[in-house]
């Protein structure tokens, strides 16, 4: 199956509060199983728009949601999920109500499509903080299994972008156990995925292993109870490991350090841009990194905001550097890219 265009969509607009405010819109962020066109929507709301509407003036919401809609061959959605609004019985009646969703074309095979549907706050001409999107890509250590499963895009309500990062970093020696159960014919595959709280659900093509995942990805703790995510997951062959390259002949001691600390940031670059989402003012693309004790922090670094900056060095403190032996002591400015050749 390959990989989606991850292209935002606007879905036509009902059950408006305002004359000239709908009370909802339905954006369509990713798919699996298809492409989303630039240039029109895919799901058709004519046979959901009252339902929606009698949803919403029913629960006021709270807040906007995500979703993640099948779709049948037919075009016809076979089920819905909706997290997000606060309200956890509008969560149910909105799944139900884009149960109903069709596509406005023809498709030639089944396909899964997640977005976001905001809500306009009651009594306002404004919508509801929509979720958030990010597109910093999460690779999660392999542990020496066959495959790697790394996350492309993620949706998410509450959740903070560094948080979940730091979350699938824990879960990867689960994630990575399940990558036997790919099978020795296996081919690369996207795949989707969702976390309430409830019960994850993870979708590929393979039954046993999307099962596997799921099971895994139960272990994210969320933030909050109404708090969601959806993710666009590649799973493909590992990338090079990020290791010292201690087999190098001539490499010094102090090479070595250099080259053990250089590895340490850069295996974390994820994670540590992950440090200014949200935070429109903010940049990385070095940091100070020191090493004391056998163990690296980073002791500068400047992005432009000091939250941003108290959460890198939070993320990269104490990093136990295995080459390095307790009296050792280097200062080193890392660039979390490597230089052009």
């Amino acid at each position: 199956m390959r990989s989606c265009l991850v292209i935002a969509s606007l879905v036509g607009l009902a059950a408006t509060a305002r004359a000239d405010t709908p009370a909802y819109r339905i954006v369509e962020d990713g798919a699996l199983g298809m492409e989303l066109p630039a240039d029109r929507r895919v799901l058709d709301e004519a046979k959901a728009a009252g339902p929606i509407a009698a949803c919403l003036a029913a629960t006021p919401p709270g807040g906007s949601a995500l979703f993640w809609v099948d779709v049948g061959k037919q075009g016809v959605a076979t089920r819905a999920r909706v997290a997000g609004t606060g309200k956890p019985a509008l969560d149910a009646c909105l799944g139900k109500a884009l149960a109903k969703l069709t596509t406005a074309e023809k498709l030639t095979a089944a396909v899964a499509i997640v977005g976001r549907i905001d809500l306009l706050e009651p009594g306002t001409t404004s919508y509801l903080a929509s979720p958030r999107i990010s597109s910093a890509a999460v690779v999660i250590d392999a542990k020496g299994a066959p495959w790697q499963v790394t996350v492309n895009r993620i949706g998410y309500t509450s959740n903070r972008a560094q948080d979940i990062a730091g979350a699938l970093d824990g879960r990867n020696t689960a994630i990575a156990a399940c990558a036997k159960l790919r099978g020795k014919t296996a081919q690369p595959a996207a795949a989707l995925a969702w976390i309430d709280g409830k019960q994850a659900v993870v979708q590929s093509g393979n039954r046993g292993y999307d099962s596997c995942i799921a099971k895994a990805l139960d272990g994210v703790k969320l933030p909050a109870p109404d708090s969601a995510m959806w993710m666009q997951l590649a799973i493909g062959k590992p990338a090079e490991p990020l290791a010292p390259r201690t087999d190098v002949a001539g490499l010094t001691k102090a090479d070595l350090l250099r080259d053990a600390l250089t590895t340490a940031v850069r295996s974390r670059k994820e994670l540590l841009l992950g440090c200014t989402d949200g935070k429109p003012k903010a940049t990385l693309t070095k940091v100070g990194v020191a090493l004391r004790g056998g163990k690296a922090s980073v002791y500068k670094v400047t992005t432009g905001d000091t939250g941003a900056d108290a959460c890198v060095r939070n993320k990269f403190r104490d990093i136990a550097i295995s080459s390095a032996a307790a009296g050792d002591k280097v200062e080193l400015e890392v660039m979390l890219e490597p230089p052009m050749e």
